[in-house]
């Protein structure tokens, strides 16, 4: 399946990014890369969650900022590999998870939050979904959202 989006920017509410994540969602499978940045706060793991729901993941959606992976079934035909890289000093700690493995594998969903801390891995990958997250002054109930393939 492919995702029809080559650039999309919305500011929205949480609404919003539940219909961007229905929309995506529907348009992923296994293989799919989906790199996630913005500040603390501003909806990455939400995000997520919305995502998972869609893809009728039978597990409890967290972040993962503590444990570095969370790991999803879904009663889809994959697995949602659930990265978080907001504490990853270097990449070694992804060598002793299997990152690299997982990442190669081409059939889970993989999902990472705070990609741009190590963005050089992902330079020749294909499927790639990125999305950034963003505040918006003076109202903090606000997005803006910035997917690009």
């Amino acid at each position: 399946r492919e995702l029809k989006i080559n650039k999309k920017t919305i500011k929205g509410t949480i609404e919003e990014t539940q219909n961007l994540a229905y929309e995506i969602s529907n348009n992923i499978s296994g293989g799919h890369l989906i790199l996630l940045n913005g500040e603390m706060g501003s909806g990455k793991t939400q995000f997520v969650k919305f995502l998972c729901e869609n893809l009728d993941v039978m597990n409890i959606v967290s972040s993962p900022s503590f444990l570095i992976l969370n790991k999803y079934q879904t009663q889809k035909k994959f697995d949602i590999f659930h990265f978080d890289f907001y504490r990853l000093q270097d990449t070694r700690d992804l060598v002793e998870i299997g990152f690299f493995e997982i990442l190669e594998s081409n059939d889970a969903l993989v999902i990472i939050e705070w990609a741009d801390m190590f963005k050089e891995l992902f330079l020749n990958k294909k499927n790639i979904i990125d999305i950034y997250f963003n505040f918006i002054k003076d109202n903090i109930n606000l997005r803006e959202i910035t997917v690009t393939r």
